[in-house]
């Protein structure tokens, strides 16, 4: 049986379409952040509450996607692919450590 690609729960739902406005939202940031000498009005009030949003949804993207992995069942790819930001967090973190163990 072929795994499908959208999920089957809800919290696959949340977790599948929170990635997503994550992934459109980042694209949004670093346009404007490349012509950020242009619009300076983004950096000052508009970046910070822009913040907050990234990290809500990455972070809801992330224990979502996790949460219907292990609890829901749902083994989707949309589900599968959700979980990219918390092994990409989990890598970071770990390549930090073996850094500062080699005082690099």
């Amino acid at each position: 049986m072929p795994i499908p690609f959208w999920p089957k729960t809800r919290l696959g739902w949340v977790a599948a379409l929170s990635f997503d406005l994550f992934v459109v939202l980042y694209f949004i940031n670093g346009y404007m952040l490349k012509i950020s000498a242009v619009a300076t009005w983004w950096l000052e009030s508009v970046l910070p509450y822009y913040g907050v949003a990234l990290m809500v949804t990455v972070v809801t993207a992330s224990v979502g996607s996790v949460g219907a992995l292990l609890f829901g069942r749902d083994q989707a790819w949309a589900v599968r692919i959700a979980t990219v930001p918390i092994f990409v967090w989990v890598g970071v973190q770990s390549l930090i450590v073996v850094l500062n163990a080699l005082h690099l």
